[in-house]
């Protein structure tokens, strides 16, 4: 089986962003949580802009934001769809584009990402990628 990874994306200095990775960190030393792993981006770095272009769906607007990936048997990070159908969505009447299992901050709700939040996207990249957990 894969490993899920949360890359974490923030700034130095960003007090939501020190709040959302002692969250994480605090979420995944629990034993419900051991394939997952964190790595920690800072988007003033060019390391971290590098990495979040490659995100290619994230808002530098909604930062601190977190994407969880998954890593196969070779090493190699593949970003995890979310589950919809791409297209046009009758029930909205908008066209759908692919879009990854995450979440960005968001600032009209005050900005905070509840630990709540947090497991419920973990759920979401177990249910999305197809990993059985044992």
């Amino acid at each position: 089986m894969g490993k899920f990874v949360v890359q974490v994306f923030g700034k130095e200095g960003c007090p939501k962003c020190k709040v959302l990775n002692r969250r994480i960190d605090k979420i995944l030393g629990k034993e419900e949580w051991a394939d997952f792993e964190k790595v920690y981006y800072d988007i003033t770095t060019v390391e971290g802009l590098v990495a979040f272009g490659k995100a290619e769906c994230l808002n530098a607007q909604r930062i601190p934001s977190f994407l969880v990936c998954i890593k196969d048997e070779s090493g190699e990070v593949h970003k995890i769809p979310e589950r919809f159908e791409e297209g046009y969505d009758e029930e909205t009447g908008r066209y759908r584009v692919p879009t990854y299992v995450g979440l960005e901050t968001d600032y009209s709700r005050g900005g905070v990402i509840t630990p709540d939040d947090i497991e419920r996207v973990f759920r979401e990249a177990r249910a999305s990628s197809g990993v059985e957990i044992s």
